[in-house]
């Protein structure tokens, strides 16, 4: 007889002296070799289905409820598209994608009983304890940012996910894949954010140069005074909208978004590798429509039944703010220089005008002019010839300009 059909044998002999009052929960707990607390819900299901309880699935006279097709069907999508996936995201892709239920408990119990590990088996290790932070009472008061740098699609190419939480509610607000951690990703972030939900409170960052600028040689009190106040672009925003500015001296103080990680690339992955999606912008596309779904399973209910998102001001142009702003000029054929390419202004009056040139994920580039956007048009002053703009700049300036990986400013 094996350990495990040892202690069904105690529960199957105690659970009922249990119930009879013969013996305490306590003294069936100890028989058993089971917390009591479980005993107590032994207790609670021997009530109501008898001896049953105290059978395994395999056991000769259980009816299965899954045939050898189904569980062949079961093995080989996890082997051809789930590989390495753990078993709760695996369930996941047959629940959305597959549209096959089964519970949780059954699945894992097929998976171990056919051979099949799961991706991430716990191992009990020496954890390092950090002092612990309570997650704020309302929702809008605290939203923590931050990227992950991932091999997202399992292509040996790493990308980089910005994303956003609530700390209240454990809502995602905003899911943005870019090449590399910058401010138009996380600029997209805060376009979700403010559009889907509002303005919150505070924000919760590190102090990556996406947000603040780090000055040399001084001591770690001045540093965060100066980031604090350091003019950025994100400060910037943070300031018209009157938004708190926290920044996390260590990951650990981001735990709520850093967990958040780890949940992601233990499903992200493998539904992009079943659904065939390999660069960004297909994984942008497809995340509009999978985040409410992940936020319904995911989210908590907060403390504090009370709201402190803002509504977005009238007077704040989200589309102008969010963007990256280059002053420029024309010349009097209406053609500007912007970063080694010629760029001609398409405008009622383009001679010699002075603009702001902005710079989107989502409309590439424009030119701002007294409260309105313009195109631009890419032209070889040289050959005279002209080319589509939007591919040339989304591909070519947007990559080399603001793409770069801004961690390599961090002093």
């Amino acid at each position: 007889m094996t350990e495990y059909e040892q202690k069904q044998y105690r529960k199957s002999l105690y659970i009922p002296m249990c119930c009879k009052g013969e013996i305490t929960i306590l003294q069936a707990a100890q028989k058993i070799g089971i917390a009591p607390r479980n005993v107590l819900k032994l207790k609670n299901r021997y009530k109501l289905y008898g001896s049953s309880v105290f059978k395994r699935p395999s056991h000769p006279g259980y009816n299965r409820k899954y045939n050898d097709t189904f569980i062949n069907n079961i093995i080989y999508l996890y082997h051809k598209y789930y590989e390495g996936a753990p078993f709760a995201a695996f369930w996941r892709g047959l629940r959305d994608i597959e549209h096959i239920e089964i519970p949780l408990p059954s699945l894992r119990w097929i998976m171990k009983n056919k051979g099949v590990k799961s991706g991430k088996e716990y191992r009990p290790h020496q954890k390092v304890k950090h002092e612990s932070r309570k997650e704020r009472a309302c929702t809008g008061e605290l939203v923590q940012m931050d990227a992950s740098k991932h091999d997202w699609f399992l292509n040996g190419t790493y990308t980089n996910l910005h994303g956003a939480i609530d700390d209240a509610r454990h809502i995602v607000t905003g899911l943005y894949f870019c090449d590399n951690e910058c401010r138009l990703g996380y600029n997209q972030v805060l376009k979700q954010t403010f559009e889907n939900y509002g303005i919150m409170r505070a924000v919760y960052i590190d102090r990556h140069s996406s947000f603040v600028t780090t000055p040399k040689h001084k001591t770690l009190e001045e540093r965060l005074q100066y980031e604090k106040s350091s003019n950025t672009h994100f400060n910037d925003i943070c300031q018209k909208l009157n938004i708190e500015v926290i920044l996390a001296l260590s990951a650990e103080g981001k735990g709520r978004i850093e967990r958040l990680w780890g949940t992601l690339q233990d499903n992200l992955p493998y539904i992009f590798r079943r659904l065939g999606i390999h660069d960004n912008q297909s994984a942008n596309a497809f995340l509009k429509d999978w985040l409410p779904r992940f936020n319904k399973e995911f989210s908590v209910r907060s403390r504090s039944s009370l709201s402190l998102w803002k509504k977005i001001p009238p007077s704040f142009n989200l589309e102008y703010e969010l963007a990256i702003k280059v002053p420029r000029r024309t010349d009097r054929y209406g053609v500007f220089l912007f970063h080694d390419h010629y760029f001609e202004l398409q405008a009622p009056r383009k001679s010699c005008v002075k603009f702001i040139l902005c710079l989107s994920e989502s409309f590439g580039l424009k030119a701002y002019i007294n409260n309105k956007f313009y195109p631009v048009t890419l032209c070889d002053v040289l050959s005279g010839t002209r080319v589509n703009p939007m591919p040339m700049v989304e591909q070519d300036l947007i990559s080399r300009y603001l793409l770069n990986d801004l961690h390599s400013q961090v002093v």
